[in-house]
């Protein structure tokens, strides 16, 4: 998650940089100026890539992969003619366009030659964010990490090529970006062109009503790409107001860095989206909660490390972005100050973001969408407003941390409020309906790393069977199915360390319901039920009478992992 989100720092950063250096200060100027068009294809990106995540996973959890690809069929297409569309109408109105962005004067000319060259490649800018997290999905990181490579090769070279060889233009920069996001698209394609992807494009049979859902489901992260627009515009009227110059370069160096600051806390909240949106489809609470758990973990040692690191390191993050000649003016000063009080921001932005996620993973949109207007507008514009009334600059920047604290307390206080009592324990704080899950009495769960916790976990389903009075005829079927699946995945799909598979039964009424989960080499067991015909009829007897027997048989390749599921 880390990488794929590093693609579009690092290409901002190389185009900046570049263009400051040989282009000039009107042409940065320009750079700066037309940088909110990403917040623009942001938002259509979101609302199409955020939705489709959600209810994908819900899909694969539930083992539906007819609606899954039905999903990824209607993102693909909506997202072909819309990112299309947006590129013609923005080409057709480039001069309003270019004005709405506060271009004038002699800078009107560049930031249109500029635009013009980004607007060719927003198909590209918006299919990449589509494919990436239907790859995520697949656990293909090592497809999305090249991605990101092929990004940073294509754009520094053309920007170079751009400033050397033809003379060097906006409109150059522009193409070069553009370039760069169809590389990235190019070699995400790659892996649906040749067959490789569990996700098939189709364009029959499509049930179109499905994606008032998709655009609902992505509603919530698009609001907050949307209030990532107007804000910056309003905090920079209060910088310039209140502190001048100084004041807004300090927040300009905030802006940059915190593009890497930010980054384990968001992509920590982004994997929460991913697979408690799998889970939720499971009805898997434990798993919810451990998802959960082992976020906070990463917040209270790797945000924490990286908010001290801030705070003590904030005049080398200064001296890096304005040089040592700046040493000792009014401007580093600002931007140690600044950088200091934005290092307490960064745990309660990792919490709240975690939040702002997992409630878009478990369908609670009304929460999500609440928070994220609260954090990317309400509570900060409000906060920064009223403190820097108060105290000046100093209570602009203090707003950062403030606003974070205030939207942390207000999930405490949501969870109090849908519990009816403060939340002592994070079970107290997931939020989900009544009757979510199985009790634990009519669940098992058995974890498999050798041919002896195979034989282990068929005994104990055995032994869960009977301890339900379920017919003998049934817990000899699902054991022996178990065993097959659990020799099957240690004998011939571990073949690296810390392989493991995982084993859920869960009995739900007179339904019984077998999850097997592994991380070994892929297998299909609905293809392999299709085409495997042994010739001994002993062979794989587990599989085939359990498959006889079962309501329903469906695989899933999800995180670089087999799911199983079978019911009874």
């Amino acid at each position: 998650m880390i990488i794929a989100d590093l693609a579009e720092v690092v290409a901002a950063i190389i185009d900046g940089m570049l263009t400051g250096r040989f282009l000039g200060a009107e042409a940065i100027a320009a750079f700066g100026i037309a940088k909110p068009f990403f917040s623009v294809t942001g938002v259509l990106s979101a609302v199409l890539s955020s939705g489709a995540m959600t209810i994908a996973s819900h899909m694969i959890g539930k083992g539906d992969s007819k609606k899954t690809n039905q999903i990824f069929s209607i993102t693909c297409l909506l997202g072909i003619a819309l990112s299309i569309g947006f590129a013609v109408i923005g080409i057709l109105f480039i001069d309003q366009l270019t004005s709405i962005l506060g271009a004038r004067g002699d800078l009107f000319p560049i930031v249109r030659k500029y635009l013009a060259g980004l607007l060719l490649g927003v198909p590209a800018i918006v299919m990449s964010n589509i494919i990436v997290i239907f790859m995520q999905l697949e656990g293909k990181f090592k497809n999305v990490s090249l991605s990101v490579f092929a990004t940073i090769a294509v754009d520094l070279g053309g920007d170079l090529f751009n400033i050397f060889y033809l003379g060097g233009d906006m409109f150059g920069m522009g193409i070069a970006t553009s370039l760069s996001y169809y590389a990235a698209l190019a070699v995400l394609m790659y892996n649906f062109i040749t067959g490789k992807s569990i996700f098939k494009l189709s364009i029959f049979n499509l049930q179109w009503e499905e994606t008032a859902e998709l655009i609902s489901k992505g509603l919530p992260k698009a609001t907050r790409r949307l209030c990532n627009v107007f804000r910056p515009i309003l905090i920079n009227h209060l910088v310039l107001a209140i502190g001048g110059t100084f004041a807004m370069s300090a927040l300009a160096v905030q802006n940059s860095a915190t593009d890497f600051l930010d980054l384990l806390g968001t992509c920590c909240a982004d994997v929460v989206a991913l697979m408690c949106g799998i889970f939720y489809g499971e009805e898997n609470k434990d798993e919810i909660s451990e998802t959960l758990r082992l976020s906070f973990k990463y917040v209270l040692f790797g945000v924490v490390t990286i908010s001290l690191l801030c705070l003590f390191g904030a005049r080398g993050i200064a001296l890096f972005y304005l040089g040592g000649r700046m040493a000792n003016n009014a401007a580093l000063a600002m931007t140690v100050l600044c950088m200091q009080f934005y290092a307490f921001r960064l745990p309660f932005l990792a919490f709240n973001e975690i939040y702002m996620n997992y409630f878009q993973a478990i369908g609670d949109n009304k929460r999500a969408h609440f928070l994220s207007i609260c954090q990317r507008l309400v509570y900060l514009v409000a906060a920064a407003f009223i403190l820097g009334y108060l105290f000046g600059i100093v209570g602009v920047w203090a707003a950062f941390p403030i606003s974070e604290f205030l939207l942390s307390l207000t999930v405490i206080i949501m969870a109090a409020i849908y519990e009816k009592q403060w939340p002592r324990s994070l079970k107290q704080m997931l939020f989900l309906p009544a009757g979510f899950g199985v009790d634990a009495k009519y669940r098992l769960r058995s974890y498999i790393v050798t041919e002896e916790d195979v034989i282990a976990a068929s005994k104990l389903a055995f032994d869960f069977c009977s301890r339900h009075e379920l017919s003998k005829s049934r817990a000899v079927y699902v054991s022996l199915c178990i065993e097959e699946l659990g020799m099957n995945a240690v004998k011939h799909g571990f073949s690296k360390k810390d392989q493991s598979a995982e084993v859920n039964l869960s009995l739900v009424k007179d339904k019984l319901i077998l999850r097997f989960r592994d991380n070994g080499k892929a297998f299909d067991l609905t293809k392999w039920l299709k085409i495997f015909k042994p010739d001994d009829p002993a062979s794989h007897l587990g599989i085939r009478i359990l498959a006889g027997l079962a309501k329903k048989v469906s695989y899933t390749s999800a995180l670089d992992t087999n799911n199983v599921l079978i019911e009874l």
